[in-house]
């Protein structure tokens, strides 16, 4: 193999990888972020039902 194809096929797997590696960590950011409303919505909830205040979700 030639020089050339050599570093194109490095870049290649380096962008890939890259994005894979992007995409992964986004997923768990977002999880984790859904996982923390939906944690602050049924604290609310429960305290609301608690209180006895029918109008608060």
């Amino acid at each position: 193999m030639s020089a050339p194809a050599i570093i194109l096929m490095l870049a290649a797997m380096i962008i890939i990888w890259g994005g894979l590696a992007v995409s992964v960590t986004a997923l768990l950011v977002r999880g984790r972020r859904e996982d923390s409303e939906a944690r602050a919505e049924a604290f609310a909830r429960a305290h609301a039902n608690l209180r006895g205040d029918p109008d608060r979700p």
